[in-house]
């Protein structure tokens, strides 16, 4: 393990220095610098609140917040009106939200006064393609629904033209995914689908690399981690939106979905002995919310995620028990096991750089991508 982080040899990319502190937390460092505390970052917060102010004049909604019902993009939505931001909530409903998700978004809208746009999935297509996923034997199950999430992010964006998406992503409070626990590709997920699967995706809001290219660079569409620009602590940001807006905590990271729950609680946990509590507890303990011995105490104990939520997941996917047993106990592959986009993304890195550089890209995407 880290001698500063939670991070350990699970992850097969983590590197140690000379003082045994992972590669994580030096990408950590490295992200710190475009992104200090609040005082340093106000201005650039500032100057990056007038420039979506300015470029949104004349529109119905000058960003977009993607909103799942949980603590990070709740309270992304908030802190964007209180600064004086008019933005369009997009939520992505795959299927399985849980109630509480659903009552969180709605309290916090409606609060807010915010306009909502849900996309819902097609459910036997996603269905299918979720199953195709189990039946490739790959830790990243969620891929689908993180890729869905992003292309459809950025079709509403290119409909509503809007140049803004703000993230609740922030890797000081929940770290940097390592890319063989969770990779984020469209080609890898119509790899997997056409291997595994018995259909083509018709109506499966994907995301190719074109598309990606076509939004960023072409429709000059941002993707902003905003909550990387001020002092965020999902503590605090709890206490405020339940006194708030009533907000209801669902008990654990991503736990506002069913299926997250099940994917990260007990498949990759049990199946691949990934504990994705090691990053999201990394991230605290970097920034100093949190210390080490208080983030090892919480992991001490397996998820809680009982055996009825993978009977439940197992029923609403129309498998029988059998058949997923099969799947969860066929042998463990990652990503790197199937056609992805990283061999094509690898020519990129030297441009992507220079984007970073002149700001027109985010760092944290170059740290989990390019490095």
């Amino acid at each position: 393990m880290c001698t500063r982080c939670l991070c350990d040899t699970t992850i097969s990319s983590i590197r140690f220095d000379s003082e045994g502190i992972c590669n994580f937390c030096i990408s950590h460092d490295l992200l710190m610098k475009s992104y200090p505390g609040a005082e340093q970052t106000r201005e650039k917060l500032n100057q990056l609140l007038r420039q979506i102010k300015k470029d949104g004049i004349g529109k119905n909604y000058d960003c977009i917040v993607g909103i799942s019902g949980g603590t990070d993009s709740s309270y992304t939505l908030h802190l964007a009106k209180e600064l004086g931001l008019r933005p369009l909530a997009v939520h992505f409903d795959n299927g399985w939200n849980t109630d509480q998700s659903v009552k969180n978004i709605k309290a916090i809208t409606d609060a807010l006064d915010v306009d909502l746009e849900t996309y819902v999935v097609d459910w036997e297509e996603f269905k299918e393609l979720q199953i195709s996923f189990l039946k490739a034997s790959v830790p990243c199950i969620e891929a689908p629904t993180d890729v869905a999430i992003f292309g459809t992010l950025y079709r509403i964006a290119d409909q509503e033209n809007i140049k803004y998406i703000l993230g609740g992503q922030s890797f000081k409070t929940e770290g940097t995914v390592p890319k063989e626990w969770s990779y984020i590709d469209g080609t890898y997920v119509n790899t997997i689908q056409k291997i595994f699967g018995k259909s083509k995706l018709k109506h499966y809001p994907g995301l190719s690399l074109v598309s990606l290219f076509k939004y960023m660079f072409i429709k000059r569409i941002k993707m902003i981690p905003f909550l990387n620009y001020v002092e965020y602590s999902k503590f605090t940001a709890k206490a405020l939106l339940k006194d708030v807006y009533g907000w209801v905590d669902y008990g654990g990271h991503h736990y506002e979905n069913i299926y997250s729950k099940f994917a990260f609680g007990y498949y990759q946990f049990h199946k691949f002995g990934i504990d994705k509590r090691k990053i999201s507890l990394s991230g605290p303990v970097r920034s100093g919310l949190l210390t080490k011995k208080e983030a090892l105490a919480q992991i001490e104990r397996e998820p809680d995620v009982k055996e009825d939520i993978v009977d439940y997941c197992v029923r609403k996917l129309g498998i029988t028990k059998s058949e997923f047993l099969e799947y969860y106990n066929s042998l463990n592959k990652t990503y790197k096991d199937y056609f992805t986009s990283e061999n094509i993304l690898k020519y990129f890195k030297i441009p992507i750089r220079l984007m970073v550089s002149l700001k027109l890209v985010t760092p944290v995407l170059y740290e989990k991508y390019f490095k």
